[in-house]
């Protein structure tokens, strides 16, 4: 299977004020497709567990050309790329009814030991059993790597609870991107409509952990997620 698909509907309780679809709804449907597509081509989260390591994604580019919005039907579409030493690529495509492109992303993904929670090389955990790449692009360019501007200002914090963690005992991606949102200043946030969006996962936060954040609001909207000194996540939005 190169491909795997899923239709849905846009449910009230993935919308925002507006009616219209979250980002970290996005990101939720993404990496349970991901995840079940993985397992149907002999890597997913079963398989690798066996050997002690799992998937976590790492790097994320979204693309909003269309925002969906309360009851679209849509169809989504996920497929992987291939991988390098460390990463593996896996894109999306969203179509609204009548099969137009509405969302297009790509993102990158690292192998981790469940146990030490280091990096491991794709290669030596998978070997030749990572096929089924398909040679297409949703966005041709991987994930960048993100800067955090020199402007960004203490911004609120968030202690890390239990609902806020996954199967993989570290807060889950998309919470990151909740709570995010939660604190960007309500005069922007009310009125924004993400266009375009990036986030780097740079390291894991755990239960009881305080995690500072930071925001900047020019050129783009920024925001970092910090443990003390330690980066756990960035994400820039373009928004109209």
């Amino acid at each position: 299977m190169m491909s795997y698909t899923e239709e849905f509907s846009v449910k009230s309780y993935e919308t925002d004020h507006k009616g219209n679809f979250k980002p970290f709804a996005f990101m939720n449907h993404a990496q349970e497709m991901a995840g079940t597509h993985a397992l149907s081509l002999g890597f997913g989260y079963d398989q690798l567990i066996e050997s002690g390591n799992v998937w976590v994604l790492s790097r994320v580019h979204v693309k909003f050309l269309k925002m969906p919005v309360w009851r679209d039907e849509l169809s989504m579409t996920t497929w992987h790329k291939g991988a390098d030493r460390l990463f593996g690529f896996r894109d999306f495509r969203v179509t609204d009814k009548m099969g137009e492109e509405i969302i297009v992303a790509t993102s990158s993904w690292l192998v981790i030991n469940h146990i030490s929670r280091r990096v491991q090389r794709i290669e030596t955990v998978l070997g030749s059993s990572m096929n089924g790449a398909l040679c297409e692009n949703a966005i041709e360019e991987p994930a960048q790597r993100l800067t955090t501007p020199p402007n960004a200002l203490p911004g609120g914090k968030r202690v890390v609870s239990l609902s806020d963690i996954d199967i993989n005992m570290h807060t889950n991606n998309a919470r990151y991107v909740e709570w995010a949102m939660d604190v960007i200043s309500p005069e922007i946030g009310y009125n924004m409509v993400v266009k375009e969006m990036w986030i780097n996962f740079n390291n894991e936060s755990l239960p009881g952990d305080i995690i500072d954040l930071y925001t900047s609001y020019y050129p783009d909207l920024f925001v970092e997620g910090k443990r003390g000194d330690t980066s756990i996540f960035q994400l820039k939005i373009v928004n109209s």
